[in-house]
């Protein structure tokens, strides 16, 4: 490695979230953060941090995930991946790792994330990565699926807290699709039969998915009227616990971050 000014490595990674609390780091409890921050000084020797994408909380997985990290020296990308997948555990693995120039940010310079969320039917596998349901309705779920598309205030939808910002996100697109089978990440071949519910946006709230799958899987077994969840979307200011309460935000497990597209432009191959 030679000195050649500032720059960013830029780093594709997938990771198993089961047993992290989450990509954060947290005090006294083991992070995805923690893992590659500390792999990544024993690799490269710098002290700087990685900065991510998308935040994934306790127990959600992720299939591509990308961080970018402050370099002053070249580095041998091939080597790097190589050395980087050595040192981490098994449940973390580095994809590839390339340069970008220092104004690049993991996470303002992605354009568009995309969330799969899998839910197991009846006697189905996967219970570690996936939400066992049994007698939804998909109809009903794919038509309330698209309330969600669009520009909407959210607020109903996310964890709240003392976060600042808007609550207002546009999502792309929302697919509700059965699957007799589907390959995940350090799993492997998963048999269902599965249904997964994807979602595509610019970025997403603290819980937003798992709320929104949540209540879909609600309108699935008719606990939950189409209306509440519309009402939900055009008057975020009234409290609504029948999609807003704990109880009803799906497990962290069967929520995986599928894709993160960002502006391949600015990075150097």
């Amino acid at each position: 490695m030679t000195k050649s000014g500032r720059k960013k490595l830029v780093i594709e990674l997938q990771y198993l979230g089961s047993a992290y609390d989450g990509w954060q780091p947290q005090p006294n409890q083991s992070s995805v953060y923690d893992v590659v921050a500390a792999a990544l000084h024993k690799c490269t020797g710098e002290t700087y941090g990685p900065v991510v994408a998308g935040r994934t909380d306790k127990g959600v997985h992720a299939k591509h995930q990308l961080i970018s990290v402050r370099t002053e020296r070249s580095h041998d990308h091939e080597a790097l991946v190589a050395a980087l997948n050595v040192t981490l555990p098994k449940d973390v693995l580095v994809l590839s790792a390339r340069e970008a120039p220092a104004t690049f940010h993991a996470t303002t310079s992605v354009r568009q994330k995309t969330y799969s969320y899998y839910l197991a039917l009846g006697d189905a596998a996967g219970d570690d990565v996936a939400w066992r349901v049994e007698g939804l309705d998909l109809a009903k779920m794919r038509a309330c699926a698209q309330r969600f598309v669009g520009e909407h205030d959210f607020k109903v939808f996310s964890a709240g807290g003392k976060a600042s910002g808007t609550t207002v996100r546009t999502i792309r697109a929302v697919v509700v699709e059965e699957l007799e089978h589907v390959e995940l990440a350090f799993v492997g071949h998963v048999q269902g039969p599965l249904v997964r519910v994807g979602f595509e946006g610019e970025g997403f709230l603290k819980h937003q998915v798992r709320r929104m799958v949540g209540a879909l899987v609600r309108v699935g077994r008719g606990d939950l009227a189409e209306s509440v969840v519309a009402d939900a979307l055009r008057d975020p200011a009234t409290p609504r616990p029948e999609v807003s309460s704990r109880a009803f935000v799906a497990p962290a497990r069967g929520l995986w971050l599928e894709r993160v597209d960002f502006d391949g432009s600015v990075l150097h191959y």
